[in-house]
């Protein structure tokens, strides 16, 4: 990497909305140039003359770039979670670490209100799981008004040769009173 390489790469991040593509060593090159400039600077200053290239200015131009390009992962991050789309072709194996760390916490709090809005889908119970173990299957064999239960839930009006299931405490007194057959 050079300073015109660091300055295009700069100027393409600030001018697009899309991540410029960059090779997947990039930090480990961008850290040897800077380290890089970083000397030949303070060695300059050690003889007392101006660096061509201040590396103040190069510090500051390095460190846009990475904020801009943050800031473009947050975005596409936020943009996966909602679309299951992962796809990272134009990041350094840094930023592809940051990506997927934040898709996954966008993503966990994605499920989060999805449960709290219901949203989520359902997956149907089996027959054997929607039965409640507390009710009682059976056939009413004279038809039946509305009543309320024993827990206090009105219940019928039921017909005659209709199956039903109620709460054992309700069911016990339809059976009780020879109104319903156990199924």
């Amino acid at each position: 990497m050079n300073f015109e390489e660091l300055r295009k790469l700069h100027r393409m991040e600030k001018n697009s909305s899309q991540l410029a593509s960059i090779n997947e060593d990039f930090f480990i090159e961008l850290k040897a140039f800077l380290a890089e400039k970083k000397e030949q600077y303070l060695e300059h200053l050690k003889k007392g003359s101006l660096a061509s290239e201040d590396f103040s200015n190069i510090e500051r131009m390095a460190r846009e770039l990475l904020e801009i390009r943050e800031r473009k992962i947050l975005k596409k991050a936020f943009h996966a979670a909602m679309t299951a789309e992962t796809a990272t072709p134009s990041l350094c194996s840094e930023e592809k670490k940051l990506f997927n760390n934040i898709y996954k916490a966008v993503s966990e709090y994605k499920k989060v209100l999805d449960r709290m809005f219901a949203l989520e889908t359902k997956k149907p119970k089996k027959p054997s799981e929607e039965k409640d173990l507390n009710t009682v299957r059976m056939q009413i064999i004279e038809d039946v008004p509305a009543f309320v239960g024993a827990d206090m839930k009105e219940y019928g009006p039921f017909r005659k040769g209709q199956l039903i299931e109620l709460p054992a405490e309700t069911a016990e007194i339809l059976l009780a009173r020879k109104l319903a057959v156990r199924q």
